[in-house]
């Protein structure tokens, strides 16, 4: 528990500062930069702790752990900004804690990292699903539309830990080969998606479905398929830690629209050498 939890911790802190990068580096320079490279490089980094965690603690306590990244994203935004965080903000912090804190306690065993051909293909349709909704979204032109880009992002973003758990227990066959893919696929998606959200609509719009979902989705995978298991009688604890930290991650996300003033005069544009979107 304390190896899967601290690798999901140091995730966290990858994510969060990848986030603000890779904000600033989605509306300054488009979505194709060095900068954007050296986002991609430290999602990459985080993944790898995202992996030991799963192979360590349940899907819900990885998923609630990565959640914490949009603490330091807050805070980061906030120090670039220049303005401090509201109460709120700060007691949206503290009920994050406090929820993981309730969901370890009431944590069971991870379940099985076993992926029959039925689960694999469910991986490849969501993934192959997502995609072709995605560029449906990315063609549609309304207001609305970076909301929906945020939405499936999540989706996205929270089919990439499932798609991890074949590589807990690797080997050498198409058991563990052919839905690993889908990690590739769903990571590179949900950082597509969430770039073009990020260029149209706020960061509290993009990041609120983009965060609920991709809590969501793996917890209820782990627990409703990879029979992921709650301390005999621990259920009410678990459910109100993971109620209490959803809920303060989706407060959060207002301290990260922050971000939507970095055009602003409180942080000049410099040049930069990169590729043009």
């Amino acid at each position: 528990m304390v190896i899967g939890l601290g690798a999901a911790l140091l995730a966290a802190v990858l994510f969060g500062v990848a986030g603000v990068v890779q904000a600033i580096a989605a509306r300054r320079y488009g979505l194709f930069s060095w900068l954007m490279v050296g986002v991609g490089i430290t999602y990459l980094l985080g993944w790898g702790l995202h992996l030991i965690a799963i192979a360590y603690v349940p899907l819900y306590v990885a998923q609630v752990g990565i959640a914490l990244s949009l603490v330091v994203t807050a805070i980061l935004a906030a120090t670039v900004v220049g303005e401090p965080l509201a109460l709120r903000h700060w007691m949206a912090i503290a009920t994050m804690v406090v929820g993981l804190v309730l969901v370890v306690l009431a944590s069971g065993p991870v379940g099985s990292t076993h992926f029959e051909t039925e689960r694999t293909l469910m991986l490849y349709l969501g993934s192959a699903v997502t995609l072709v909704l995605g560029l449906l979204a990315a063609r549609w032109d309304a207001p609305a539309s970076g909301v929906v880009l945020g939405a499936l992002a999540g989706i996205a973003y929270g089919g990439s830990p499932i798609s991890t758990r074949a590589l807990v227990d690797p080997h050498l066959n198409a058991e563990t080969i052919v839905p690993a893919l889908t990690v590739v696929s769903y990571g590179l998606l949900g950082f597509w998606l969430c770039s073009l959200a990020l260029r149209r609509a706020a960061v509290t719009a993009v990041n609120a479905p983009l965060i609920l979902l991709e809590t969501l989705i793996p917890a209820v995978i782990g627990i409703a398929v990879f029979d992921d298991r709650v301390r005999s009688g621990w259920w009410p604890v678990a459910v109100i830690g993971f109620a209490l930290s959803t809920a303060g991650a989706l407060v959060l996300c207002g301290a990260e629209a922050r971000l939507d003033d970095l055009d602003g005069p409180h942080l000049e544009e410099e040049p930069m050498v990169g590729w043009e979107a």
